[in-house]
């Protein structure tokens, strides 16, 4: 059930590998993707109407996937690597040697597994709401810069994409832990990563 969340912390990618041997996944690579703002994820349904005497007689609606977006102060170039492989590299400029991240015709996005987590009140009691998606598929951020005027504005990535169930027939897990460190563990476990 949703809760009256506040916040948002902590959000996770790791890299999605389903076996076709015995249809299991694993996660690899446990990225920080950059420090959280915003985590919107909208399931999609299908639809189905049937009428029979002029009236309509049955609806089935049915979770197929879904459209999720992060907001984040910067992506990491972990994640960047991670979510659209793209490619850490350098460039000699004069001298100097500067990093640089590069997007060209091998950079495909890859399926991950995404975590977050957010404290929120339940009956006056904080909690930690934790999403879990298994298999998600991000494309690069568009990139808007400005000039400075009279105000400062903030201009920060978002990078959407679409979630699908996963090889276990999952679309999103949604757990409620009782203190943060359970929250944090429990976004580690998921994807994986070694406590």
């Amino acid at each position: 059930e949703p809760m009256p969340a506040y916040d948002l912390r902590y959000i996770q990618a790791a890299k999605y590998t389903k076996s076709d041997s015995d249809n299991t996944v694993t996660y690899s690579d446990v990225t920080k993707v950059g420090d959280a703002m915003t985590a919107n994820f909208e399931l999609r349904n299908a639809e189905g109407r049937l009428y029979a005497e002029s009236s309509l007689a049955e609806y089935m609606r049915k979770a197929t996937g879904g459209t999720i977006s992060l907001g984040v102060k910067y992506i990491t170039e972990a994640a960047q690597v991670l979510l659209y492989k793209a490619v850490k590299t350098t460039r000699t400029v004069k001298t100097k040697s500067i990093n640089v991240i590069r997007y060209g015709k091998t950079s495909t996005s890859q399926y991950v597994g995404v975590s977050f987590y957010a404290p929120d009140m339940i009956d006056g009691v904080e909690k930690f709401t934790c999403i879990f998606i298994g298999r998600a598929l991000f494309g690069p951020p568009s990139h808007t810069y400005q000039t400075l005027g009279e105000n400062i504005t903030f201009n920060t990535p978002v990078t959407s994409g679409e979630f699908l169930v996963d090889a276990l027939d999952n679309l999103v897990e949604i757990a409620t832990c009782d203190s943060e460190e359970d929250a944090k563990a429990y976004c580690d476990a998921v994807l994986g990563k070694a406590a």
